[in-house]
């Protein structure tokens, strides 16, 4: 006959409570000890620091350098003239010049004190494939204006040297009947004024951005030849 032991320690199943304490104690214990795989942070030390700060420094030192170098040099260029140049061309004798290829006299007004002449040129190939005679009067208060002389006008060639601009007005000056082509700046077209007069042997257009009462003082000058 046999008997049953009945001791606590054998043939009993595990208590499920030690389960649950284990994987807690494992957690806490990882909790405690830090990351082995986390990288420390990088620290600079001050001379670290200084080299890596010394070529920024140095630039920066250069350039004050450089801009103390050159200041001088700025302080005593001369200031630019805000006034446009005058070159003061001979216009009777470049009219005498032209004269000997025109097929036109040349004009050549006399306009008195304070106006001058930027340039005074035969072109027998113009860009307009036009031979004109073409000088640029510089007034007393630096307007410019553009004349052109030619005997061989046509209605291309003077809408090009009045920009397409109908006629706006008409003035008879010293005998001489001109038609004022005249238009206002807005947006992107600058103010332009166009003068065309009929001479006996040619026709003159007068061009620019001058007053009225300089352009008929150019157109007098010519008409008066």
């Amino acid at each position: 006959m046999s008997s049953s032991a009945s001791g606590p320690g054998a043939g009993s199943s595990p208590d499920p409570r030690d389960a649950h304490a284990a994987p807690a104690s494992a957690a806490a214990d990882d909790a405690a000890t830090p990351d082995a795989d986390q990288a420390p942070v990088p620290q600079l030390t001050r001379k670290q620091a200084s080299r890596i700060n010394a070529p920024i420094r140095g630039m920066v030192i250069s350039m004050l350098v450089l801009i103390l170098l050159l200041l001088p040099f700025l302080w005593l260029q001369p200031k630019p003239d805000a006034q446009p140049y005058r070159a003061h061309v001979d216009v009777s004798e470049e009219a005498r010049f032209a004269g000997d290829q025109a097929p036109f006299t040349p004009a050549a007004p006399a306009l008195g004190d304070g106006w001058s002449a930027n340039y005074a040129r035969w072109e027998a190939q113009s860009q307009d494939g036009v031979p004109l005679w073409n000088v640029g009067f510089l007034s007393p208060d630096y307007h410019l204006v553009d004349m052109a002389q030619t005997a061989r006008s046509n209605p291309t060639w003077l809408a090009q040297r009045t920009q397409l601009i109908p006629p706006t007005d008409e003035r008879t000056v010293n005998g001489i009947t001109w038609r004022i082509h005249h238009r206002d700046a807005s947006g992107k077209q600058d103010e332009f004024t166009a003068w065309v007069g009929e001479l006996k042997d040619s026709t003159v257009v007068l061009s620019g951005q001058a007053p009225s009462a300089e352009f008929e003082h150019v157109a007098g000058a010519v008409s008066g030849q």
